[in-house]
C-alpha cells in the first residue's frame, strides 16, 4: 500500500528527470564564436625587447590563410577550423616585431598537413630569393616537441632595411603554431624566439584538446515556458490521483446518504398505508 501510495511522487521525478534531460540536449542555441581562438594565444611573451601587450589581435578567417588545408577544411567542417593571430611591437626600437599565429583544423591529420606546408613557405628557396632573404639555420628546439625552426636574413633594399629573423613551426594535436620573430637592430635573438615559442606551447598543452569554437547558450524565455511546463505537469500528477480519489469518496457518501433517505422514505410510506388494528380504531356510533 505504501509503494502504491507512492507512485504519483515517483512518476513526477521520473518526469521533472526527464525534462531536464531533454532541456539540456534540446533547448539551446550553438553558434560559432572564432574569437575564442584568442585563448590559444598568449597575451604576453615574456621577452624585454617586446612591448607586454600585443598591438594587434586579430582572427584570421580560413579563407585569408596560407595554407590549403585550411581553406579546405574550413569547407567540410568550419566549426573545428580557425585562425587567430597577435603581435607585438619593440619595446624600444620600431623595427622589432613578433607574430604568433595559430590554426586549428577538424583532425591532428590535417593539422600536420598544414604544418608541411607553412615549413615548405619558410624553406621555399625560388620565393625566398624572390625576397632578398637567405636561410642561415636550421634548427629544432629541446624545450618543445617536434619545434622546425630556420633563421634567415633579408637584405637592404631601397624600400627596406636589412632585417634578420626566425620563424618556428610545430603541432600540437590540431593546432599549429606559426611564429616569426623579426628585428632590424638584431635587439631581438633566436633564443627570444624560442621564449615566445615555449610559452605557446605549454599554453596549447593546456587548453588545445579540450577547446572547441562553439558556444551554446540557453534562451531565456523558452526556458522559462519549459521550466514552468515541467512544474504544471509535476504537480499535476501529484495533485490529480488524490483529488480523484477524494471526489470518489465524497459520490460515494452521496450515494449512501441518498439511499438511507430513500429507505427511511419508503418506511414512513409503508406505515401510513398500514391500517391499524381494530381495537386501535375509534369506536363507531351506534343509532
Amino acid at each position: 500500500m505504501r509503494l502504491v501510495a507512492r507512485i504519483p511522487q515517483l512518476v513526477a521525478a521520473l518526469v521533472v528527470l526527464v525534462s531536464v534531460v531533454g532541456y539540456v540536449l534540446f533547448v539551446q542555441n550553438s553558434h560559432i564564436d572564432r574569437k575564442h581562438l584568442s585563448s590559444l594565444v598568449i597575451e604576453h611573451t615574456g621577452v624585454r625587447a617586446l612591448k607586454p601587450k600585443p598591438v594587434e589581435a586579430e582572427i584570421v578567417p580560413p579563407a585569408k590563410s596560407a595554407f590549403a588545408e585550411m581553406k579546405k577544411a574550413a569547407v567540410t567542417d568550419p566549426s573545428q577550423t580557425g585562425g587567430f593571430g597577435k603581435e607585438w611591437s619593440g619595446s624600444t626600437a620600431s623595427g622589432d616585431a613578433a607574430t604568433q599565429l595559430i590554426e586549428l583544423l577538424p583532425t591532428s591529420v590535417q593539422a600536420n598537413i598544414v604544418r608541411s606546408e607553412a615549413l615548405a613557405e619558410y624553406t621555399d628557396s625560388k620565393a625566398l630569393k624572390a625576397a632578398d632573404t637567405t636561410v642561415t639555420s636550421r634548427f629544432t628546439l629541446q624545450t618543445v616537441s617536434g619545434a622546425f625552426g630556420v633563421s634567415f636574413v633579408t637584405a637592404k633594399s631601397s624600400a627596406t632595411t636589412a632585417t634578420s629573423g626566425t620563424a618556428i613551426v610545430y603541432r600540437i594535436g590540431r593546432a599549429v603554431s606559426v611564429e616569426y620573430v623579426q628585428t632590424s637592430t638584431g635587439g631581438l635573438t633566436r633564443a627570444d624566439a624560442a621564449t615566445i615559442a615555449s610559452a605557446e606551447h605549454a599554453l596549447l598543452e593546456r587548453g588545445e584538446a579540450d577547446f572547441t569554437m562553439v558556444v551554446t547558450t540557453r534562451p531565456f524565455w523558452p526556458s522559462v515556458i519549459y521550466a514552468l511546463a515541467t512544474l504544471v505537469i509535476a504537480g499535476l500528477i501529484l495533485i490529480v490521483p488524490g483529488w480523484v480519489v477524494r471526489r470518489r469518496i465524497r459520490r460515494q457518501a452521496r450515494r449512501d446518504a441518498q439511499a438511507r433517505h430513500e429507505y427511511r422514505a419508503r418506511g414512513g410510506k409503508a406505515l401510513r398505508r398500514r391500517r391499524p388494528p381494530a381495537w386501535a380504531q375509534p369506536a363507531r356510533r351506534t343509532r
